[in-house]
């Protein structure tokens, strides 16, 4: 999709801003806490949901005498250029409305996933640097943005992991009764949690190809990124989302085999919601080894790995948002994302107008207090 235009009004700190845009880079420079970032959650309302969860009661300008929140956004989509369309998103005294080219949306989720977009913000980096479970969200996310089912798939296991817990934790030593209880939510686990190995491994491999690719182009092919998903059933022993029987038949081991620590651990201590997403860069774990501005390339080539699978495997062309992405790039890195990033149109936002000193096509606003001035030139 093309966003051709945007109206905003009385949201956060822009009382009143309209732009038209390119179809290649947008970009937004200002200081901290102008409107930049207000601006792209302005765009994500207009895909059906913020990302950053608001209370409907921020969204007006702190003292403002208006009472309704407006976003207007025109668009088109791939395979049909000519027709342009319309997202009206307004809130009004907590009363959210959203309308598609006129006719009111009474789900505005029905638009998420309708339209396409994939975004970039600094809490990204806690892919690479933060715990196990941001990671499993992380490759949850992604496979459930191909393949819808893997959510539904996900609450299941984790409604059962939780009976089965719960078991575990009313247990003072082996009861007989108890037992078979557990063998029959360990067979449970074990169905469930290989459909979530196997639906993450399918797009995982996916992601990480494309990942590798484009952290390559980031940083001029001087670094190599590889990703390996760990997994505590299936060990050193590598596998594929194809190898159902053999997995299943390792969850049941592998169950089995820590029953006993379970039982002093009071949880099911192996399975899919114990699993995890390495990266390395040149065979040295990035974790901990990579400095911020490696860390941030490799959540920016996540990202365009994943608009580039959305592409592949639905034919939809996405938006990308990069929200702050600029900061801590070497200006080799800065010049490919700005410059460098085809076949999508992108919304960048940046703290220094020096980076696009360099800047070959597009149109750049400079943001201040909510107002937004284009470049010319």
């Amino acid at each position: 999709m093309l966003i051709k235009s945007l109206s905003v009004r009385n949201f956060r700190n822009i009382a009143s801003a309209d732009f038209i845009f390119d179809p290649k880079v947008n970009i937004f420079t200002g200081n901290n806490a102008q409107g930049k970032t207000n601006l792209c959650e302005a765009i994500s309302l207009c895909f059906g949901k913020s990302f950053r969860s608001p209370k409907l009661s921020e969204l007006l300008p702190f003292g403002s005498s208006e009472s309704e929140t407006s976003v207007e956004m025109c668009f088109t989509f791939d395979n049909m250029n000519e027709k342009e369309n319309t997202i009206l998103y307004t809130q009004k005294r907590g009363n959210v409305k959203l309308k598609f080219n006129g006719i009111e949306m009474k789900e505005a989720e029905k638009l998420y996933g309708a339209l396409r977009y994939v975004l970039f913000i600094p809490e990204d980096l806690y892919i690479v640097k933060g715990d196990p479970a941001t990671r499993r969200d992380y490759i949850d996310f992604v496979s459930n943005m191909i393949n819808r089912v893997h959510n539904i798939k996900l609450y299941e296991y984790n409604k059962a992991l939780r009976q089965k817990n719960n078991i575990l934790m009313n247990m003072s030593g082996y009861d007989p009764s108890l037992g078979l209880m557990l063998e029959s939510w360990n067979e449970t686990i074990a169905r469930l949690g290989v459909n979530i190995m196997c639906g993450r491994i399918k797009y995982f491999d996916m992601l990480a190809q494309a990942a590798n690719e484009y952290y390559s182009m980031i940083n001029g092919g001087n670094e190599i990124l590889d990703m390996k998903y760990e997994s505590t059933v299936m060990g050193d022993t590598s596998f594929t989302a194809d190898d159902y029987e053999i997995m299943y038949e390792r969850y049941i081991q592998r169950l089995k085999e820590t029953a006993e620590r379970e039982l002093r651990m009071k949880y099911t201590v192996v399975g899919a919601h114990r699993d995890d997403v390495l990266f390395f860069i040149n065979s040295m774990a990035a974790k901990d080894y990579a400095s911020q501005g490696q860390i941030r390339s490799i959540a920016v080539a996540l990202k365009l790995a994943e608009a580039k699978m959305i592409t592949d495997k639905s034919g939809d062309v996405p938006v990308i948002i990069l929200d702050d992405v600029l900061s801590e790039l070497d200006a080799f890195r800065r010049g490919f994302i700005i410059n460098h990033i085809e076949n999508f149109q992108v919304f960048i936002t940046s703290c220094n107008l020096a980076d696009t000193d360099k800047f070959s096509e597009g149109r750049i606003w400079n943001v201040n207090g909510g107002k937004f001035e284009l470049k010319e030139g």
